[in-house]
């Protein structure tokens, strides 16, 4: 199989170009795409027409144990609109495929989206790789961009002596910390009880590339003994600093495209569009850390 694969950014970022993923996954090179991102930390395939759901499930597969089931429970948000159940549903339409309302519950919990963020850093059992496919896209110059910052480039920048304070922090992690910074509602008892928080180290070793990296997100409530003012304004510093333009590659985005980028080195963030004027079908698939036991709460 021809393949190239090219990078998009002096810090983060490539395309791979001439692979076709609706063949079978054993015609995959795995062993060099892992090496892509590990490198590159984005990676985008480019397709003509988008993958079948199952396809990009199975070629998702390739990277680890995907996440199967929901993550959360979002009060209200009964009906999908995908069935498969290894896909999250990021876009605006409604289980009948129709633009969400600006009301929506929904709708309002996506917003949060659009802030710095790492996936599923609220979660004990994190997510590695996630495998985003464009089914509709907005036109081009209406937005709808995705931004990715490199969280190992930003870890090598800082000063010595921060890097010595934030060594051994840990930080809570919370999906409804975010979202009310998003300006989502005041969460409900059943959404609380759905996805408690999680801590993890502020600074580890990405396990692909060897290097040290920050490990943030807007999900980073506070930072663990500290109190909580203090906390937030470490956080806040240290995420304005590691989204600064140098560290950042920013997605246009084409139909047919499977963008992946590694959590466990980036945060990413949806760029602001007309989401009650243009439809937007968006797939992802996630990769955990370790396999996900669907006997006990994901």
């Amino acid at each position: 199989m021809s393949h190239q694969i090219n990078p998009l950014h002096p810090v983060l970022g490539a395309e791979v170009t001439g692979l076709d993923l609706t063949l079978p996954v054993s015609t995959i090179p795995q062993r060099e795409l892992k090496s892509a991102i590990d490198q590159y930390g984005v990676v985008v395939y480019r397709n003509p027409t988008p993958p079948s759901d199952a396809q990009h499930v199975e070629f998702s597969r390739l990277f680890g144990p995907v996440e199967v089931g929901p993550m959360f429970k979002v009060t209200g948000d009964t009906k999908k609109r995908i069935d498969n159940p290894a896909l999250v549903d990021v876009g605006n339409l409604d289980p009948d495929g129709n633009i969400m309302k600006a009301d929506n519950r929904r709708m309002l919990f996506r917003k949060g989206d659009r802030l710095w963020h790492a996936d599923m850093s609220f979660h004990h059992n994190r997510a590695t790789y996630s495998l985003l496919l464009g089914h509709e896209i907005p036109p081009e110059g209406a937005g709808g961009d995705t931004e990715f910052a490199d969280m190992r480039a930003a870890y090598d920048a800082l000063p010595a002596e921060i890097k010595t304070m934030i060594e051994n922090l840990t930080v809570e992690h919370s999906i409804w910390h975010s979202r009310q910074l998003a300006g989502f509602p005041e969460p409900t008892q059943e959404e609380l009880d759905s996805r408690p928080p999680a801590h993890h180290k502020l600074v580890h070793v990405h396990p692909g590339s060897g290097r040290k990296t920050l490990y943030l997100a807007a999900h980073a409530s506070h930072i663990v003994g500290w109190p909580v003012g203090l906390g937030r304004g470490l956080i806040k510093n240290l995420m304005s600093f590691a989204t600064q333009p140098q560290f950042i590659y920013r997605h246009k985005w084409k139909l047919g495209d499977l963008l992946m980028w590694d959590n466990l080195a980036t945060m990413h963030r949806a760029t602001e569009f007309e989401d009650t004027r243009y439809r937007r079908d968006m797939r992802r698939a996630t990769c955990r850390e370790q396999p996900v036991d669907l006997s006990v709460a994901a």
